[in-house]
C-alpha cells in the first residue's frame, strides 16, 4: 500500500508491459582495448540459488557445499569473459573490477567461442571453455591457468554450448560435419579404446571422423570426448554443423547446419554414466531431422520449452525461373518458432525412457513431425541472433542492427499466416487439361493438325516453322505454369512491437563507436553485454 492507504498496482515486468514502453536498460560502461579485436562474450550464468538445479539438485544436498557455493557465485556474478585476438580477457563485477587475461602462444590466433562451465569434481572452481580453430582450451579463473587442452575435430569449431543443468558437459560443432560432447569430469584419452569391426580382430583405426578415438593422445589436463554425433548419409548432417542447443531437462540436443537441416538427437545414456573404460558413444541417426523449415543454412537454434524451439536461417539464394539459371535473387533469412510433435512418443510422461531408442526412417529422413507456430523474415544484415530464456523470464530475442539492439518478446509472436486456398489456380490449370480419345469433339486446332498430317503423307508442302513454333510455345507454357506460392512472411521489425536499446553518449566515454556486432543477456536478465567494432565492449544495466 502507498502513503495514502491505497493498494499499489501489481508489478509488471518491462517485457510484459503494453506497447509504447521503452526497455529500461541504460548504457553504463564502454571499454576499449586497442588491438584486442573482441569477437565473443560470455557472462557468468549462475547465482547463489543455482545450486538447487545443477546436477539434478544433488549438489544442494551436500551441506558442505552450500555456503562455499554462495560465496563463489557472489564473487563471480557479473563476470564477463571476452574472447579476442591472441588472448582471453575476464572482466569481474561488470568490468568494475581489475581485469585479467590469458595470452595464447600465437598472438595472431583468434578465440572464436567462449562459455562458462563447472566440473562436477570441483564445483567451486568456475571454468572458462574457449576454442581456437579446432582446439579446445579450459581456463580456471581461480588459479588463472590453463587446466585442459583438447583436440578431436577435423575442422574449425563453429559453435560452443554448455548443458544448462549439468555444466560439466559441453558441446562443440564443426565444419567436419560432426558434433562432439565433452565431459570435464574425465581426463583425456591417451591410448585409443576402439571396438573391432568384423572380420578384423584388432581395434579399429577409423578415427574421430567415424566417432572413434584418434591414434594420438586426445589432449592433456581435464576433459574427454564422450559422444560424437557423426555426419553422413545415414542420418547425420551432410555439411558443416553451425549450432547446437542442449534441452533444459531431457537428454536431447538440437543441431543445425549448412545442409538446411535441423536435427534433434538423443544424448547417449553412457554420457551421464561413463563406463570404466573410456569409449566414445557414437550416434548417426537422430530422433528428428528435417530441411523443410528453412531455405538456407541454419545459423542458430534454441529451446523455448520442452517441445518448442526457435531457429534462424541465413538469406537464401533463389531462382525465379527454372529455365534461366541467371535469374536469381536473395530472399531474406527467417526466424521460425516451431513445435516438435514426437517428444511424447520418445519420452512418454511419467514413464522411464527406453535404454535403446531408435526412430524410424521417417524420423531421420526429412521428417514432417513438426508444426510451425510463427515465422518472420529478418533483415539481410543481421550480425547476431541471441535468445535469452529462463524459468522466471519470458524468452527474449536480441538482434543488433547498426548502433541499436532490437528486443522482442517471443511470446508475442503471432501465428503464421496460412496459405490461401488455390481455387483460382486450380481452375486455371483445369482449363489447360486435354483428355486424349473418348467422345471429345475435335477442335479447330486439332482439325488443322490432322489436315497438316494428311498433307505430309501426300507429299504436300509442310509448314515446319509453324509446327516448331507451336511445340516451343507448348513447352514454354508447360514449364512456366504458375502454381500457388506459399503465403508470404511478414518482416519481424514491422509486424511485432519491440524495444530499442541505443548506444547513447556516455560521460567521459568515446563517441566514435562502430556498429554492434554481438550481444547477449546476463545476470538473470539484469545486464546486456555487446561488442562494437573490434575493440569496444558495451554494458547496459537494467534500471527497473
Amino acid at each position: 500500500m502507498d502513503a495514502d492507504g491505497l493498494e499499489s498496482p501489481p508489478y509488471v515486468p518491462w517485457y510484459r508491459k503494453p506497447e509504447g514502453h521503452e526497455a529500461p536498460y541504460a548504457l553504463s560502461t564502454i571499454l576499449t582495448s586497442k588491438g584486442a579485436q573482441f569477437k565473443c562474450t560470455a557472462c557468468f550464468p549462475w547465482i547463489p540459488e543455482s545450486l538447487d538445479i545443477l546436477w539434478g539438485g544433488h549438489a544442494a544436498q551436500k551441506p558442505e557445499l552450500i555456503d562455499p557455493w554462495k560465496a563463489t557465485a557472489k564473487k563471480w556474478m557479473g563476470a564477463i569473459a571476452v574472447g579476442g585476438k591472441g588472448r582471453l580477457l575476464v572482466f569481474p563485477k561488470l568490468a568494475t573490477g581489475s581485469p585479467f587475461s590469458v595470452t595464447l602462444t600465437e598472438p595472431n590466433m583468434q578465440i572464436d567461442h567462449v562459455a562458462w562451465a563447472i566440473s562436477s569434481n570441483s564445483p567451486l572452481e568456475p571454468l572458462i571453455v574457449f576454442t581456437v580453430t579446432s582446439v579446445i582450451l579450459i581456463f580456471n579463473v581461480n588459479s588463472r591457468s590453463i587446466v585442459g587442452q583438447l583436440r578431436g575435430h577435423g575442422g574449425p569449431i563453429t559453435s560452443l554450448s554448455v548443458h544448462p543443468a549439468q555444466p560439466n558437459l559441453f558441446c562443440t560443432t564443426s565444419r567436419d560435419f560432426t558434433t562432439r560432447i565433452y565431459d570435464l569430469a574425465l581426463e583425456p584419452v591417451q591410448v585409443p579404446n576402439n571396438p573391432h569391426w568384423l572380420p578384423l580382430l584388432e581395434p579399429s583405426l577409423a578415427g574421430p571422423a567415424h566417432g572413434l578415438h584418434m591414434c594420438e593422445p586426445e589432449g592433456e589436463g581435464i576433459g574427454q570426448c564422450v559422444a560424437v554425433l557423426v555426419g553422413g548419409r545415414s542420418g547425420g548432417h551432410k555439411a558443416a554443423v553451425k549450432c547446437s542447443a542442449f534441452h533444459p531437462s531431457q537428454p536431447l540436443i538440437a543441431t543445425g547446419g549448412v545442409d538446411r537441416a535441423v536435427k534433434i538427437w538423443r544424448i547417449p545414456p553412457a554420457v551421464f554414466s561413463p563406463p570404466d573404460q573410456p569409449r566414445i558413444a557414437r550416434e548417426d541417426k537422430p530422433l528428428f531431422s528435417t530441411d523443410l523449415l528453412h531455405k538456407a543454412r541454419v545459423e542458430s537454434v534454441y529451446w523455448l520449452a520442452d517441445d518448442i524451439l526457435v531457429s534462424r536461417s541465413a538469406e537464401a539464394l533463389m531462382r525465379r525461373n527454372s529455365d534461366n539459371v541467371q535469374d536469381i535473387y536473395y530472399e531474406e533469412g527467417t526466424a521460425v518458432v516451431w513445435q516438435w510433435l514426437s517428444l511424447n512418443r520418445f519420452f512418454p510422461p511419467g514413464k522411464i525412457p527406453q535404454k535403446v531408442m531408435r526412430g524410424t526412417a521417417s524420423d531421420y529422413r526429412n521428417s514432417e513431425s513438426f508444426k510451425v507456430l510463427s515465422a518472420y523474415h529478418l533483415p539481410m544484415t543481421v550480425p547476431d541472433f541471441h535468445v535469452y530464456r529462463s524459468i522466471a523470464h519470458d524468452p527474449i530475442l536480441l538482434i543488433p542492427l547498426g548502433r541499436t539492439i532490437r528486443l522482442f518478446n517471443i511470446s508475442r509472436f503471432g501465428p503464421r499466416t496460412p496459405p490461401k486456398f488455390p481455387g483460382d489456380d486450380l481452375a486455371y490449370l483445369t482449363k489447360q487439361m486435354q483428355l486424349e480419345g473418348g467422345s471429345q469433339q475435335p477442335t479447330q486446332d486439332s482439325s488443322r493438325s490432322r489436315a497438316q498430317g494428311d498433307a505430309d503423307d501426300a507429299g504436300g508442302p509442310r509448314d515446319d516453322t509453324g509446327e516448331e513454333a507451336d511445340v516451343v510455345a507448348d513447352r514454354q507454357e508447360a514449364t512456366t505454369a504458375i502454381y500457388p506460392p506459399p503465403a508470404p512472411l511478414s518482416f519481424l521489425f514491422e509486424a511485432v512491437e519491440g524495444w530499442h536499446i541505443h548506444v547513447g553518449p556516455l560521460k567521459g566515454g568515446p563517441t566514435d563507436i562502430s556498429d554492434i556486432a554481438t550481444c547477449e543477456v546476463g545476470c538473470e536478465g539484469g545486464v546486456i553485454v555487446g561488442t562494437s567494432g573490434e575493440d569496444t565492449l558495451l554494458i547496459w544495466q537494467l534500471q527497473e
